[in-house]
């Protein structure tokens, strides 16, 4: 059962009355819903209750695979937070809930640290793949890696994930006990290093609207350039549109969740180019981002600078809109691979390769270019951005 799965949304709602918000998001950092694999376990418990009876394992994909490789089941902290059962002060399966659940907590696989040793693969696999012996190092979620390969790994610090759907995966050092950031959908999450916590900042709608843009509208018009982005970045104007664009077109994630919101676009004249209106999408989602990390900044969560990866990060315009907008600075890694290179990391500290996170990070991470924020045009952003946090209560009785 895949985390879209609806099946357990009833079970997160009896979870939600049984426990109450305030202690499930201070205990296990989320609030019940059906994507946690504890809904999703109660559902199957009440559903197929003979075939849960027969269970003596619960494994999510990761270590599943390493149960199949080595033998041994253990997860990491990051991941073991996705059940929805995890202790993230205590660092295990909270006793508490799953008793109340009637759901034994040695059903789950040994909660440790990103980085550890998993075990060795076992003989046969090893015979297999023609190597004498290999010991198996835990991983982490994609999120986690890619922050750790974009050398991000103190508080205040944050990996800039800029893909289809944009996530900013930003640290912290102190646990908040704010309900109010569990019900906006800031997750908290222990992170690979250890005092850190993690929480991720979402925008589902980032690269789709650039291609929605490139071709719906302009149906991939390039004029006499050799690219797209070539031909619409060409006459871009320093300063900022004045357009406002809402980017939900794909629903609203932080901080609203609210799946049914739609995106909007402002403040059009016949002045109005392909161009300024590429450029107001950019800054669109600029602004979302900056709305969040304000936001944020109530549960004592800052965000100083920032590392992009993805396909955004290709685009130097726009990274330097978000530092204009954020005012903050932003660099780019010289691979795009940062999950890989996160994976790189954690294998050097499990196999006491390097000295700690910071010596890995000196290895493994190489940093491309820094964009830093211009200081005349995020004054002139700053209008544009207190229209921008109006949008969306604004606009949302015309859903």
């Amino acid at each position: 059962m895949i985390y879209t799965d609806p099946r357990g949304e009833k079970e997160a709602e009896w979870l939600l009355k049984k426990f109450g918000a305030e202690k499930l998001f201070s205990t296990t950092g989320v609030l019940p819903q059906s994507m946690y694999s504890i809904a999703k376990l109660l559902w199957i418990k009440k559903n197929y209750s003979e075939l849960f009876e027969k269970a003596d394992k619960v494994m999510l994909t990761c270590d599943y695979l390493g149960y199949l490789l080595t033998g041994e089941r253990v997860i990491d902290y990051a991941l073991a937070s996705r059940t929805g059962a995890f202790n993230i002060e205590k660092l295990c399966f909270d006793q508490e809930i799953l008793s109340e659940c009637e759901i034994s907590t040695e059903l789950f696989s040994k909660p440790k640290r990103a980085g550890s040793i998993v075990g060795k693969l076992k003989r046969e696999l090893c015979e297999e793949i023609g190597i004498e012996e290999c010991m198996l190092v835990l991983g982490s979620h994609d999120q986690v890696c890619a922050t750790l390969g974009a050398g991000v790994i103190s508080a205040g610090q944050a990996a800039d994930g800029m893909g289809t759907v944009e996530c900013i995966t930003v640290l912290f050092d102190k646990k908040p006990n704010n309900l109010e950031m569990g019900i906006q959908g800031y997750p908290c999450v222990p992170f690979a290093v250890e005092g850190l916590y993690c929480t991720y900042i979402l925008n589902l709608s980032n690269g789709s609207i650039v291609s929605w843009y490139k071709n719906k509208l302009l149906h991939n018009y390039i004029g006499e350039e050799s690219s797209f982005f070539a031909y619409v970045e060409k006459n871009m104007k320093d300063q900022p549109t004045g357009i406002l664009v809402l980017p939900y077109f794909g629903g609203s994630s932080t901080p609203y969740q609210d799946i049914n919101a739609k995106g909007a676009i402002l403040n059009l004249d016949l002045q109005t180019s392909d161009s300024d209106l590429y450029k107001g999408i950019l800054e669109g989602t600029a602004l979302e981002m900056c709305l969040n990390a304000d936001i944020v900044k109530e549960y004592g969560i800052m965000l100083d600078g920032a590392v992009a990866t993805g396909g955004g990060a290709n685009s130097r315009k726009w990274l330097q809109i978000k530092a204009d907008i954020q005012n903050i600075p932003y660099k780019t890694l010289r691979s795009s691979e940062g999950g890989l290179c996160g994976c790189a990391i954690l294998q050097a500290i499990g196999m006491r390769q390097v000295c700690d996170f910071r010596h890995a990070v000196e290895i493994f991470v190489q940093y491309g270019e820094e964009f830093l924020p211009n200081p005349t045009r995020h004054v002139a952003y700053r209008n544009q951005y207190e229209k921008y946090k109006k949008l969306y209560r604004t606009l949302k009785e015309f859903n």
